[in-house]
């Protein structure tokens, strides 16, 4: 597909959470040397819903299927912002679409023995999982196209930070990250399919601790680009994933969902081949909203990320009906009292970075996402063997025969020069 240096056209499939982010992400990237970017489609569901979509977001179409908006639109960009259940199916259409640039939200798929009514173990489900992204990935190999696997929190600003740090510190011979944790937790996802295992693939290990994983896999990717050419990938997985509300009393529950059906605490610890750890965890049991943090212990220094919230803005009011429909933090669940308003949320959780690095992959020929195939890859096998693991006991499950077993090609890892830069120079 020809590219127009001054128009990309993109379409999202999705009209919930995932796809009102997309949208908005996209109308904040500037627009350079007259580039227009079009929302040239959207589908859902429901058709219904993609047109009230279509009407919110400026989205020039509305189709009831996926196939039909990338026969119609022929987009340069197509995102993936549906339910997991649907991510591959889609992947492949636009593959063999030939789309330039798929943009697959997290996690990238789920078990596919969901769809057919079928129970396996935790092993069963990894190895089939696996066979099922494998296939896919290499049918998006095949088509030239390149699969931005869209995990926000790759793409925050103190993530990009950080890679300029590595960058500055390894001629001086320092760069090694030796432990890192993450959080990713609020009071219960919103999404009506999230407690569903066939619709969702899993609760709080799946689809929140999956978050921070994101940049604790992509920052060894960098540490490995930087020091031998060659990214640093995971080899064995520990994990526990509970349902504690569930066992509670209903009073325990009150200002939560409570998840019937799936996890709403994990923990996952990630041992990589270089002998350093990352420590992650998701849950549905923060009563105060959305909390995203991330540490890096390196030998270089310690660096804190408060994603959100943090306490650069903060406010008190005494009536929490007085702020209308504002919403100072992500799923804040009152403004009454002391809160710590997080402007351009979008900018902060780094959706409008995702979708620019698209944006420019699709202009670059040469240019391949930050977050890409390897990325997703190592994801999968990593939240799959954690669900094995949590099955036994929490026991170390080895996915080498996954993450290194398994040949990439060298656009699939990040690349340090093209991270993009945050901070100022003296």
């Amino acid at each position: 597909m020809s590219i127009r240096k001054d128009h990309l056209r993109i379409t999202i499939s999705g009209t919930g959470f995932a796809g009102d982010f997309t949208a908005r992400a996209f109308a904040c990237i500037p627009h350079q040397n007259n580039l227009s970017l079009e929302l040239a489609g959207v589908t859902s569901g429901h058709l219904g819903n993609a047109r009230l979509f279509a009407q919110r977001h400026g989205v020039t179409q509305a189709f009831e299927s996926h196939q039909e908006m990338l026969e119609v639109t022929q987009p340069h960009i197509d995102c993936i912002a549906c339910a997991n259940h649907a991510h591959m199916r889609y992947v492949l259409e636009s593959a063999a679409a030939a789309v330039p640039v798929i943009v697959l939200e997290k996690p990238p798929l789920i078990w596919p023995g969901y769809l057919e009514n079928r129970h396996a173990d935790g092993a069963t489900k990894k190895a089939e999982s696996m066979d099922l992204l494998h296939e896919t990935l290499e049918a998006v190999e095949s088509a030239g196209s390149k699969l931005l696997y869209a995990e926000n929190f790759v793409y925050v600003d103190g993530v990009k930070a950080l890679v300029e740090i590595l960058c500055e510190v390894e001629p001086r011979d320092k760069g090694k990250i030796l432990l890192q944790q993450g959080l990713c937790a609020h009071q219960g996802s919103h999404a009506p399919d999230y407690d569903i295992p066939e619709k969702s693939g899993g609760g709080a290990l799946f689809n929140k601790a999956c978050h921070p994983l994101g940049p604790a896999l992509y920052l060894k990717q960098i540490e490995g680009m930087l020091r031998e050419g060659v990214p640093i990938r995971p080899v064995r997985v520990s994990a526990l994933a509970e349902a504690v509300l569930r066992r509670q009393p209903p009073s325990a529950g009150e200002f939560f969902r409570v998840m019937e059906q799936v996890d709403d605490y994990a923990r996952i610890t990630v041992l990589f081949e270089d002998g350093t750890v990352a420590e992650l965890n998701g849950h549905d049991l923060n009563i105060s909203g959305i909390r995203n943090t991330f540490s890096v212990i390196a030998d270089f220094g310690h660096y804190e990320m408060r994603i959100n919230p943090n306490d650069g803005n903060e406010l008190f009011m005494p009536r929490g009906d007085l702020a209308g429909s504002l919403l100072f933090r992500e799923k804040l669940p009152t403004a009454e009292g002391t809160s710590f308003p997080s402007p351009r949320q979008f900018h902060a959780h780094g959706y409008v970075n995702e979708m620019e690095d698209a944006v420019l992959c699709a202009l670059e020929a040469d240019r391949f996402p930050q977050s890409g195939t390897m990325l997703a890859w190592d994801t999968l096998a990593i939240l799959l063997a954690g669900y094995e693991s949590a099955e036994k006991g929490s026991r170390f499950i080895d996915i080498s025969d996954y993450s290194l077993g398994r040949d990439f090609p060298l656009t699939a890892a990040p690349d340090p020069l093209l991270a993009g830069t945050v901070l100022q120079r003296h």
